[in-house]
């Protein structure tokens, strides 16, 4: 449900990020968490869009994710990388997870402020 105007939106959508990078946080440390948290990512971006009163489906999701993503694409290979690398790495895991996804989250926000269709105040 979309929020009332972009303040509210903001709010939201910056509680709902911080909702995601704490669960993927806590789940990325398991050896090829990476691939559930493939469908996480598009869910939140979903949700982020649905809050600014953006609809999206699953492809133009997976398209905006690529794209709000593509300069973070580094982070995402060492995620991978440090499954090879145990304990240590799959402890690295939790907080690359978790700030990856704060700052896909941010751009999100940046994005869909942009094309929102909510007044700036309500």
């Amino acid at each position: 449900m979309a929020a009332a105007s972009k303040g509210i939106a903001r709010e939201q959508a910056r509680a709902l990020i911080n909702k995601w990078a704490i669960g993927f946080a806590s789940v990325a440390w398991i050896p090829g968490s990476h691939l559930v948290m493939s469908v996480g990512d598009l869910t939140m971006v979903m949700q982020v869009g649905s809050i600014y009163g953006v609809e999206l489906d699953k492809t133009k999701a997976g398209a905006l994710f690529a794209t709000v993503a593509a300069p973070l694409i580094g982070s995402k290979i060492a995620h991978t990388i440090l499954d090879f690398v145990p304990i240590v790495g799959w402890g690295a895991k939790s907080v690359v997870a978790a700030g990856v996804t704060k700052s896909v989250g941010a751009a999100l926000m940046r994005y869909f402020d942009d094309c929102s269709p909510l007044p700036e105040i309500a």
